[in-house]
């Protein structure tokens, strides 16, 4: 294992979290696992269907996401990758080894302490997944992670001091993986209010309160309506391509998904984690008018591990035109090391496609910290 380096098993552990929470670096005992990530296969398999049945489910007919032996059904019947795919991941040399090595970009960091008392209607990037968005004085934060995640550092800083944490109204918690769902960081915003109140995905209730006892914690299956009494913003959660895992022998026990907002003046989707596929479309069928768009464009190589995880900047921007949304918020780039391209890949792609008239609307970009009022 000494052989192929710390940096590439760092890579590895974060994509696919086989890492133990102990720090312990027998990666091979998880790699032995990763067959079971394998999602629906061709034969007949004998599946129950499970939901929130305190929740409204907005498609017709849905009885609830599949799930074989407490294992969640992946999206489309496409199966992950093999333990074999990861080997060759981890024996082969990156392509752009050199190129990475000389790339200096690094995400702009704007100290901003003053974001959380501001609840005009507006859009924080904090690095990552992580957003602030505050619509008609209700303040959402999605998928904190302030901190290094294991096997790998944040390569900036956070954009505001701890203690300058308030008013958070809701945490819009994707799926379980380590750099979207953080133990310390969750503790730190439950010291800095009285009650977390936390929309995530069904089975995530037990894993979110070992981390914050007094979390209200509300699951959702996929196309469900989440309960938000006395608000006119309503926020369902929405499929995503995916998976989950979080120690060795939890695979995909834990849902994934997407959030979207809808607000009486705007309707915004995060993507969360999510490779292309297509339930964009399904859920522009759903949301035929959505104005802002948080797309998922980095830890995208090697193609061939990562699409079933992760959208590449242009597969990002097809998914945003299926969407058929108005403004592309680019995010999941520069914050932390995760995968085989340079840093500042995905930015390049991004401006060039622009200057080409390929994205089919805006396309914003946020430095970490900048306050971008609606």
């Amino acid at each position: 294992m000494a052989r192929y380096g710390f940096t590439r098993l760092k890579k590895y552990s974060c994509a696919y979290e086989v890492q133990k929470q102990a720090g312990t670096y027998f990666l091979l005992a998880g790699l032995l696992v990763l067959p079971s990530l394998l999602s629906f296969s061709n034969k007949k398999i004998p599946l129950m269907y499970v939901r929130n049945e305190n929740l409204a489910t907005i498609k017709e007919g849905y009885a609830g996401n599949a799930v074989h032996k407490g294992v969640f059904m992946n999206y489309e019947n496409v199966p992950l990758p093999t333990f074999w795919r990861v080997m060759k991941w981890q024996m082969q040399t990156n392509p752009q080894k050199l190129e990475k090595k000389q790339d200096t970009w690094f995400p702009e960091v704007i100290k901003n302490n003053s974001m959380f008392a501001d609840k005009r209607d507006k859009i924080v990037w904090l690095g990552h997944a992580s957003f602030l968005i505050t619509s008609g004085g209700t303040t959402f934060l999605t998928d904190p992670v302030f901190n290094d995640i294991p096997f790998v550092k944040r390569r900036v800083g956070i954009p505001f001091d701890r203690d300058s944490i308030q008013g958070i109204d809701y945490i819009l918690l994707s799926h379980g993986h380590f750099d979207h769902c953080d133990k310390q960081s969750l503790q730190t915003l439950a010291k800095t209010h009285k009650q977390l109140h936390i929309l995530t995905g069904l089975r995530m209730q037990d894993l979110l309160r070992s981390f914050a006892p007094n979390a209200d914690v509300q699951e959702a299956g996929w196309y469900q309506q989440y309960s938000i009494p006395n608000s006119d913003i309503r926020i369902y959660y929405m499929p995503a391509f995916h998976w989950y895992k979080r120690g060795v022998n939890d695979n995909n026990t834990r849902l994934w998904g997407s959030f979207v907002i809808k607000t009486p003046n705007r309707t915004l989707f995060f993507m969360g984690d999510s490779g292309y596929n297509t339930h964009f479309k399904e859920i522009a069928e759903f949301f035929p008018d959505i104005d802002i768009c948080f797309m998922g464009v980095g830890a995208y190589k090697p193609s061939y591990i990562m699409k079933s995880s992760h959208t590449s900047p242009e597969e990002a921007v097809h998914a945003f035109h299926d969407l058929r949304g108005k403004t592309f918020v680019p995010m999941h780039y520069g914050t932390y090391d995760l995968a085989d391209e340079p840093a500042g890949e995905p930015v390049r792609i991004l401006d060039s496609l622009q200057r080409h008239d390929r994205i089919h609307g805006k396309l914003k970009w946020l430095k970490i910290g900048e306050t971008w009022h609606l």
